[in-house]
């Protein structure tokens, strides 16, 4: 992502990411993209250390994809916020060297990959658990491997940020920004990803997730005609009626999770194939930077929604997060925390063995 090739070309004597801004504007948006620095943070690092010290969701192979996704969103908090607000807002020039230029975008795009493949190596799982449960018990542990995959995919396609990403001088005001073998090399790549690795990956995950609870809804509505507690899901495996409520709530939220991500990631890059595509003449204007500032707070506004909605719709990462504030445990403290564990034992048993 690129923050100093939506300024205007034409205007020389106004080359940064800041100059249509008022000295009162910019503080607003570095107040913002600073409330957003901290809320991601925070929240990343809460789910992080959630999953990482609770032994029953670190067993789980979704709780590793949500590890991941976490982890995705703290790359992004920590090596592309402050980065993105420093360069575009505060500092009159590059700052960070060259290293600096080509690790960020390498990081931040890295990120938002291996993010958008895990939620669909999520998807898929979900998807061939409703429809074929007894067989994915046994396969569950190679999602791991999926996951890891996310992230060699992510680095592979990232990886040209580390060759066209440069430092250069315009005006004596030292610029990172891209420098691609040909215009049409870069249209062509950023189009494909956006297509590909964007608007079809999330696209296809919504569909799947539309089938998911679907065959759900029907394993629930068998059960009620049937006036039978349970559904037989083969001649070894049954799912209670309960268990399959937790399934279709674990699948809905994953539904959110996946309609977020494209309500945030999808204008930015909805706007970088505009600009790919149309009259430069129109797409160098230099009012496009509020609607640029406006998108890229949006995509990182994705880092922050994965643990609001894991803690507004699963209890399990709620309670698992309340434990990480006990610091001296004492007995009556114990106590409560051995309660709460059973409480929710049937609860994390089907939504991070059975559902995952």
């Amino acid at each position: 992502m690129n923050s100093t090739n939506i300024t205007n070309a034409s205007s020389p004597s106004c080359l940064r990411m800041k100059c249509p801004f008022t000295v009162g504007e910019r503080i607003a948006i570095i107040v913002f993209f600073s409330a957003l620095f901290l809320a991601s943070l925070v929240g990343n690092c809460v789910l992080f250390l959630a999953i990482i010290r609770n032994a029953r969701l670190r067993r789980s192979s979704t709780n590793f994809s949500i590890l991941s996704l976490s982890l995705a969103n703290i790359f992004i908090t920590i090596f592309c916020i402050p980065v993105f607000t420093i360069d575009a807002f505060i500092a009159e020039r590059w700052v960070f060297g060259v290293i600096g230029c080509k690790l960020v975008n390498f990081l931040q795009n890295t990120s938002i990959t291996a993010s958008i493949m895990t939620l669909l190596v999520i998807s898929v799982e979900k998807f061939l658990v409703v429809y074929f449960p007894f067989k994915m018990r046994a396969q569950r542990t190679k999602v791991r491997y999926l996951v890891l995959g996310a992230w060699i995919v992510g680095i592979v396609n990232s990886s040209v940020y580390l060759s066209y990403r440069t430092v250069k001088q315009f005006n004596g005001i030292t610029f990172c920004m891209e420098d691609w073998p040909s215009p049409k090399t870069r249209k062509i790549y950023i189009l494909i990803q956006a297509f590909l690795l964007r608007f079809a990956a999330l696209a296809f995950m919504i569909g799947l997730h539309g089938f998911t609870i679907k065959r759900i809804q029907a394993k629930m509505k068998y059960r009620r005609e049937n006036n039978d507690d349970s559904f037989q899901e083969s001649d070894t495996m049954q799912i209670s009626s309960y268990g399959l409520r937790l399934r279709r709530k674990a699948v809905i939220m994953l539904v959110v999770i996946v309609v977020v991500s494209a309500l945030t990631l999808f204008p930015f890059y909805i706007m970088v194939c505009w600009r790919m595509l149309a009259n430069p003449q129109i797409t160098g204007n230099s009012a496009l930077n509020v609607a640029f500032v406006m998108t890229m707070w949006l995509t990182y506004c994705n880092s922050v929604c994965h643990p609001v909605i894991f803690g507004l719709m699963s209890t399990q990462y709620r309670r698992a997060a309340k434990t990480l504030s006990v610091s001296r445990k004492s007995p009556a403290t114990s106590r409560n925390i051995s309660n709460m564990k059973k409480q929710t034992r049937e609860e994390q048993m089907i939504m991070t063995e059975q559902a995952s």
